[in-house]
């Protein structure tokens, strides 16, 4: 007999002793119940497939846990996810503790068979979203659109509530939110939720009956003055924001109303694109909102103001408004509150941001807009001077301060903002036109 035939035959007869040992073995092994075999301590935390440690889950509110002593031996009879299931939720809860499931485990299938129950009903909400659309095709929303997804969002949300509610139910909690505040994320996903977070417990149904009533009359005012902003429409939208203020005050008190006015209102709004440029305090924040208030629409040119008396008073209540603020603020707050409300200067700053220019760039270049533009109004206003000696003396105003601004920027940086919000120099000095 060869070396290599000897060597086949010597390891089959290990195999089959080895067989026999396991079968042995296996027959006196007395039957593990589902759920019995419980990972160790070092286990619990290894990925399977990489075998290296992982960061423990966030910890989740547990309810009733089931000790493996306690097991019953009517488990034993379980053999296989069949015998766990069930169509109520409550039994199937029941079976998944009998079982010795664990309380997270048993929250992650919980959680999944309640979102895919619901999930069925959110698709008949929604059915065009899951049929593929042409992408030649141009989405096309009418008003009756609008009015018919505002009612859908409506159904989703309360959807949405009653699948939190019914995990609250079966499991004491919903795991969701615990995961959402676990991991940093706001609890609040509904708009109008997040609107009156603020606002204690009893209150927030009322008030938020009133804002997705009055979301209704916006957005149908909205549709209805697509692309118009005119004095007609300014009023009635005024009017629209104050009947909503009436109607919240008759469930909150004056300090909520105020806390929901300086946050959502209208105003509110406008102050958060404002001050994107400026850092202020609640306390300044709030001394802010209440000047603007006082002012309201009447420091806005709109296009519609006719006549050079309408536009001259314009001019002086924001002349008035500066006044209020400085006073308010204090000369340097106010200068830089002015300065965050120029375009000119938002560019500057971004400019100077991106290519890494010193902080005071901006404020630098700034002062030499207001020193020429300063000297440029004196200039008009000298009636000595012939219309070409003015224009010279524009013209050197603003060759002196181009080269300032160049000399702080650079060339290129300063090539992009004259096309970003440095207008303002060519304006010093604009070319005459040619006399016909």
């Amino acid at each position: 007999m060869n070396r290599l035939l000897l060597l086949i035959v010597l390891s089959l007869a290990a195999n089959v002793v080895l067989a026999g040992w396991w079968i042995k073995e296996r027959q006196r092994t007395p039957a593990v119940a589902i759920g019995s075999m419980q990972p160790s301590p070092a286990d619990a935390n290894l990925d399977p497939e990489s075998s290296q440690q992982l960061a423990p889950k966030p910890a989740l509110p547990a309810t009733s846990p089931v000790v493996p002593s306690e097991i019953p031996a009517a488990t034993a009879s379980i053999s296989s996810w069949k015998d766990l299931q069930a169509d109520d939720l409550k039994e199937f809860i029941r079976r998944l503790r009998t079982a010795g499931c664990p309380e997270e485990t048993l929250q992650d299938i919980i959680v999944a068979e309640v979102n895919r129950r619901h999930s069925a009903r959110a698709r008949e909400l929604w059915p065009e979203r899951n049929v593929a659309k042409a992408f030649w095709e141009v989405e096309k929303q009418s008003p009756e659109d609008t009015r018919r997804n505002r009612e859908r969002y409506r159904k989703d949300r309360e959807l949405q509530k009653e699948k939190s509610a019914l995990l609250v139910e079966l499991l004491g909690v919903d795991p969701e939110k615990e995961r959402r505040k676990a991991e940093g994320l706001p609890e609040y996903i509904d708009y109008n939720e997040r609107r009156i977070s603020f606002l204690p417990e009893s209150k927030r149904e009322a008030a938020s009956k009133i804002l997705e009533d009055f979301e209704a009359r916006f957005s149908d005012f909205y549709a209805r003055n697509r692309g118009m902003y005119d004095a007609e429409y300014r009023t009635e939208r005024a009017q629209l924001e104050a009947e909503r203020m009436q109607a919240l005050a008759q469930h909150l008190t004056p300090q909520q109303l105020r806390e929901y006015e300086i946050r959502e209102s209208q105003l509110a709004s406008q102050l958060r694109h404002d001050l994107r440029g400026l850092t202020v305090t609640r306390e300044e924040y709030e001394t802010i909102y209440d000047i603007r208030k006082k002012y309201g629409e009447s420091i806005y040119n709109y296009s519609d103001v006719e006549g050079k008396a309408a536009r001259d008073q314009v001019e002086r209540n924001k002349e008035a408004l500066e006044a209020d603020l400085a006073a308010a603020l204090g000369p340097e707050k106010s200068r830089d509150y002015k300065r965050s409300q120029d375009y000119s200067y938002s560019e500057l700053t971004r400019l100077a941001r991106r290519h890494d220019l010193p902080v005071e760039t901006s404020g630098k270049v700034y002062d030499f807009k207001e020193a020429a533009e300063a000297a440029v109004k004196q200039l008009k206003a000298d009636t000595g001077l012939s219309n070409s000696e003015r224009q010279a003396a524009l013209a050197k105003i603003r060759e002196e301060t181009q080269q300032a601004v160049i000399d702080t920027l650079g060339g290129n940086v300063f090539t992009n903002y004259l096309r970003r919000g440095g207008y303002w120099i060519n304006n010093l000095a604009p070319t005459p036109r040619p006399v016909r």
